[in-house]
């Protein structure tokens, strides 16, 4: 008998590309004007050179919610932290954007995919964890 394949059995850039395209056709993400010319961190030069980056972000997002649950934005800034380079003195670990991080957890509760609980935290809903098994498994026979 075959185990039933999940999001944690998919490798992550797979799951996540695959679920960014969804995210992307679905068409009921608000994209703002600013996200083209904004950098991710105070780390970074510029902005992403890739223009479907904000859909990854969320895919990500989404999987990390899926995994784990109960992060905050002050967590997952240092999370997508980078290290500062600082011409001859040594580099110092820095938070990512928070405003991104924000704005992308705004989306995904307004699309259902992560929501609150009792006690505050962000947690993936049911619904949503379904489905994303579902994509999981469609990879999974797609693939092989």
């Amino acid at each position: 008998m075959t185990k039933k394949k999940t999001v944690r059995t998919i490798p992550a850039g797979l799951f996540i590309s695959v679920y960014a395209n969804f995210l992307k056709k679905s068409g009921r993400i608000e994209i703002p004007s600013w996200l083209n010319i904004v950098k991710t961190g105070i780390d970074k030069l510029h902005a992403p050179e890739n223009p479907n980056w904000f859909f990854y972000r969320l895919a990500a997002l989404s999987r990390k919610f899926y995994l784990n649950r109960g992060k905050g934005v002050g967590n997952l800034r240092k999370e997508y932290g980078g290290k500062k380079r600082r011409g001859s003195r040594p580099a110092k670990k820095v938070p990512s954007s928070g405003k991104i991080l924000r704005f992308a957890l705004q989306q995904l509760e307004k699309l259902k995919i992560i929501e609150k609980n009792q006690r505050g935290e962000r947690i993936i809903s049911k619904k949503a964890k379904q489905d994303m098994d579902n994509r999981a498994e469609k990879i999974v026979f797609s693939i092989f």
